[in-house]
């Protein structure tokens, strides 16, 4: 038969498709299916050859070089063993790596040279812990960087770091037992490192988790930093951002008429004996001496200190001495100075009363011009005090002993008001627990004056 006859309505339609044609449609149809399948066998074999080409992340330890290799996240069976440890001398991670676990080489202290991989983009906390490392560039891409990642390396001169990571607490219980949230600081608070480079634009948060070091260097093609003797600064130089806290003495740059609180408080955290306790360094670490330019116009910021004066590891630093290159200062520059920080009262007052804006009365800073007591500077206990007749106003916190409030260390027993006085402000008394107040007239207390005072009393003084 050579076509179809097709009938509607009665009526015959022929329709007429040659044999060749539909023989020609049918072997294309073929032929186009065998090369859909041909396509296919070789994307498979492709894809299993790729998928069996690739290496798992191994190790090796040859000639005292511990070599990690492959691609990928590193597992815990890869790591050095216990026998391992006492003979690896360098650690070497290869390209394809990207990732390092928790305790990776810790205690591995005779590991003087560590090269990292720029594949790698996460290490964990306490990777390198305890290793006898001199010098270390960890990746750019490696953003995301484990609490103890570098502690109680002895050793560490310089760290080459990127400015914008972040840093994480570790995953195993007992690494948080006696963990310092901080990258690079040692238990015993002797892990200072010479020099922190940061090889990406600076993110000033960075600096809280470097634990000690002496000199910050950002690079020169920051767009918002520059650093100047260690210190970073605005790019412009008006502005301190961040302070080494391993320096012993602070020169503050010639030209910066800002200071950010921040730039200089250190408030990490530590596991001492598996509590967490916070801020523990007050905000001072090593300094000993702040030097103000004569360009200092104003403090930005303001953040109440806190010392835990139970944690022995740490330097207390409640007598960092303050100078000023002017003998001219804003009073709001110093109201700043005193209320943001409170680790240096007692070299602040002096240096006050050296200018001729205050002067000290039984261990009491007394402003000259409009007579407010700015504070106790003294650290006796139980001390019985007068309020003197050129007292007009007390501060905030002027008596406050809580190591919220000061480090230093006093108690009030007493205070007998002048007839002048006639309010006591937020936490002028707080942690005086017992302490009584004689007043001569009728005052306004304000509703945190006796913060934590357990047993307070004002008592009215009957003049005859």
């Amino acid at each position: 038969m050579s076509g179809l006859l097709l009938y509607k309505g009665g009526s015959a339609m022929k329709i007429e498709k040659s044999t060749k044609r539909i023989k020609n449609i049918f072997a294309f149809t073929v032929m186009i299916c065998s090369l859909c399948l041909f396509c296919g066998f070789l994307v498979t074999e492709k894809a299993s050859a790729k998928k069996t080409t690739v290496k798992k992340v191994s190790s090796t330890l040859k000639n005292g070089t511990f070599t990690v290799s492959g691609k990928g996240k590193m597992p815990e069976s890869a790591m050095p063993k216990a026998a391992q440890k006492k003979k690896i001398k360098k650690i070497v991670i290869k390209n394809g790596v990207t990732e390092l676990p928790e305790d990776a080489f810790r205690d591995c202290s005779k590991a003087t040279v560590i090269t990292i991989a720029p594949t790698v983009n996460r290490i964990g906390a306490m990777a390198f812990y305890n290793t006898g490392v001199e010098k270390i560039t960890i990746p750019k891409k490696a953003g995301n960087l484990g609490y103890g990642m570098l502690q109680n390396c002895k050793n560490l001169k310089e760290l080459t770091i990127p400015g914008n990571f972040w840093a994480r607490e570790p995953k195993k219980a007992v690494n948080k037992k006696n963990l310092i949230g901080s990258l690079i600081l040692g238990n015993d608070n002797s892990n200072i490192v010479k020099k922190v480079k940061f090889s990406t634009d600076f993110v000033w948060q960075c600096q809280e988790t470097l634990g000690d070091c002496e000199e910050f260097e950002v690079l020169e093609t920051d767009p918002y930093y520059k650093s100047i003797d260690g210190c970073i600064y605005s790019k412009d130089g008006k502005r301190l951002e961040a302070v080494p806290y391993g320096r012993k003495e602070i020169d503050i740059a010639e030209g910066c008429e800002t200071i950010d609180v921040q730039s200089y408080s250190y408030n990490i955290e530590a596991y001492i004996n598996g509590k967490l306790e916070r801020y523990i360094y007050g905000g001072c670490g090593q300094i000993e001496k702040f030097v103000f330019p004569s360009t200092f116009k104003s403090v930005q910021g303001s953040i109440s200190a806190y010392h835990n004066h139970s944690d022995a590891m740490f330097k207390k630093c409640t007598d960092i001495e303050v100078e000023f290159k002017s003998d001219k200062l804003d009073r709001e520059a110093l109201n700043g100075l005193w209320d943001s920080y409170f680790i240096w009262r007692k070299s602040l007052a002096k240096e006050l009363v050296r200018m001729n804006y205050a002067e000290i009365k039984d261990d009491m800073l007394i402003m000259v011009d409009d007579g407010e007591l700015y504070g106790y500077v003294g650290e006796k206990e139980n001390a019985e005090l007068t309020i003197p007749n050129e007292v007009k106003y007390i501060r905030d916190n002027a008596f406050n002993s809580l190591p919220s409030g000061t480090a230093q260390k006093f108690s009030i027993k007493s205070v007998v008001l002048n007839d002048i006085v006639d309010n006591l402000p937020e936490n002028v008394f707080a942690g005086n627990h017992g302490v009584k107040v004689y007043i001569r007239r009728a005052i306004s207390i304000q509703k945190q004056a006796f913060n934590q005072c357990d047993n307070y009393n004002i008592i009215r003084i009957t003049l005859v």
